[in-house]
């Protein structure tokens, strides 16, 4: 390996850790505002934009973990 392709797989890991890092914080904070919202008289309404909001964060998780996926497999 070059100098050069040490520092581009540097980069590329520090932003993966950072990119998963910034969608686990999106998928707390939106579980803490459908848990807190659970917990008080919010409307029906608002209890299901929560949940779908945490869902989709949890998509998003999956998503990115299936492209990671391929792309180890295309490595190899």
């Amino acid at each position: 390996m070059t100098k050069n392709n040490i520092k581009a797989r540097s980069a590329y890991i520090y932003d993966y850790m950072k990119l998963l890092k910034t969608i686990k914080k999106i998928i707390q904070e939106a579980e803490e505002q459908y848990n807190t919202a659970s917990e008080t008289n919010t409307p029906l309404e608002e209890l299901d934009r929560l949940e779908k909001h945490y869902q989709d964060s949890l998509k998003l998780l999956r998503l990115y973990n299936s492209k990671q996926e391929k792309l180890k497999s295309k490595k190899k």
